[in-house]
């Protein structure tokens, strides 16, 4: 899958977090941002399915 280049914006504190917390779990920082973009869209993904169960 290609790679897409973007800049984020976010707080110094946010950077900090992410960098510790990426160091702990043996990733760089964009490798944990990217991790937490896939946790999210898959609980995403996830939710919205069962939604339409029960809507539909």
């Amino acid at each position: 899958m290609p790679q897409i280049n973007f800049n984020l914006r976010i707080s110094e504190y946010l950077n900090d977090e992410l960098i510790r917390i990426a160091e702990k779990e043996g990733r760089s920082k964009n490798k944990q941002i990217e991790y937490i973009l896939k946790e999210y869209i898959e609980k995403y993904n996830s939710s919205e399915t069962k939604e339409k169960g029960q809507n539909g």
